[in-house]
């Protein structure tokens, strides 16, 4: 196995015979990259000969460990045989590929034609490798559990029982007063499904906005609070999210949220609220790494409702993991 630098990026080259000694190096070897500051990871497979569960595991594993520390991988294959065992394992759909010229090698006759089932056997080693190491099935929409993507992402930081964080917010109007307002406050957690922003000082015409912050981290209480169903995919930051719709069991002012949420992650990259009067909140969130643990390090939000249209960029700092936090700072009965 050979690394090679690509401009930006750093290439893998995982050749046939593949062994666990093999792919314990290539995990070894991706994770140092990543660690020393490489951002772009290319793993060429175009001479790995089988797409295999150990393979398959593998390359979904460092994809996952690579996203974690914000960094990407992508497979680099231009043999028809590779590429199609990608398409239906639905790999392609869970990685960037870089398809590149195929190789001119002569195939025995028999290899001509690849059979049936050996594309079944890909297909159950796929869909068995992502579903162990996702918590979810093979990612194809039809295939997918809105509720087992929300349990992937309750179960993301499945060792933390609880934190507390430090948040600064800037919250801009964009319509008329056009005010600036920065607000200060704390985010606590409390597992099962406590969890509570708490900012000080905040002006009348924010009042909504502090709400919104309360709602928005507690997917633990999503399945009693909405009906989830899913809503297509999204591309962002150059991989394809799962979105979840939902929708108020028992009918308020919104008529859905939409939740992007990373399948191989387990993490909410984007969520979007839509009320009935029309207006629309939508926002962006990015992680940072805490110890053991992937918490929240910023969000963007777009607030465009009758008569307010405004902007808010949130920054988290000063994480204390797994602290004791008393109960009554939690008001778990608004949300009832």
């Amino acid at each position: 196995m050979n690394a090679l630098s690509d401009d930006a990026a750093v290439v893998f080259s995982l050749r046939k015979p593949v062994t666990d000694i093999v792919l314990d190096d290539l995990r070894c070897r991706v994770v140092a990259a990543v660690d020393g500051g490489i951002r772009s990871i290319v793993v060429d497979i175009d001479d790995v000969g089988v797409l295999d569960t150990p393979v398959i595991s593998t390359l979904v594993m460092l994809l996952r460990e690579a996203r974690a520390r914000d960094a990407s991988v992508k497979l680099r294959a231009g043999r028809r045989r590779i590429l199609e065992t990608l398409r239906i394992t639905a790999l392609d759909k869970v990685f960037t590929i870089d398809v590149v010229e195929e190789r001119s090698v002569p195939l025995p006759a028999k290899a001509a034609r690849p059979k049936v089932g050996r594309f079944v056997a890909a297909f159950a080693a796929g869909a068995l490798a992502i579903s162990t190491l996702l918590g979810t099935p093979a990612y194809a929409q039809n295939e997918t559990s809105p509720e087992d993507l929300v349990r992937a992402v309750i179960a993301q930081n499945a060792e933390m029982q609880s934190y507390q964080a430090q948040v600064s917010v800037d919250f801009k109007l964009r319509s008329f007063p056009y005010a600036s307002q920065h607000l200060d406050g704390t985010t606590y957690f409390k597992r099962p499904d406590n969890f509570e922003v708490v900012f000080e000082k905040v002006p009348s015409y924010a009042k909504g906005f502090e709400k919104l912050y309360s709602d928005i981290d507690d997917p633990t209480s999503w399945s009693k609070r909405f009906d989830l169903s899913l809503a297509g995919t999204r591309s962002i930051a150059g991989h394809h999210d799962v979105v979840v719709r939902l929708v108020q069991k028992v009918r308020g002012q919104i008529d859905h949220e939409d939740v992007a949420i990373d399948p191989i992650a387990g993490r909410i990259d984007a969520m979007s609220w839509s009320y009935y009067n029309g207006g629309t909140i939508s926002m962006t969130q990015e992680f940072q790494r805490v110890g053991a643990f992937t918490v929240l390090a910023k969000q963007h939000a777009t607030i465009k409702i009758p008569f307010v249209h405004a902007s808010a960029d949130a920054v988290y700092r000063n994480y204390r993991t797994n602290v004791a936090i008393d109960d009554s700072v939690f008001t778990r009965n608004k949300h009832e």
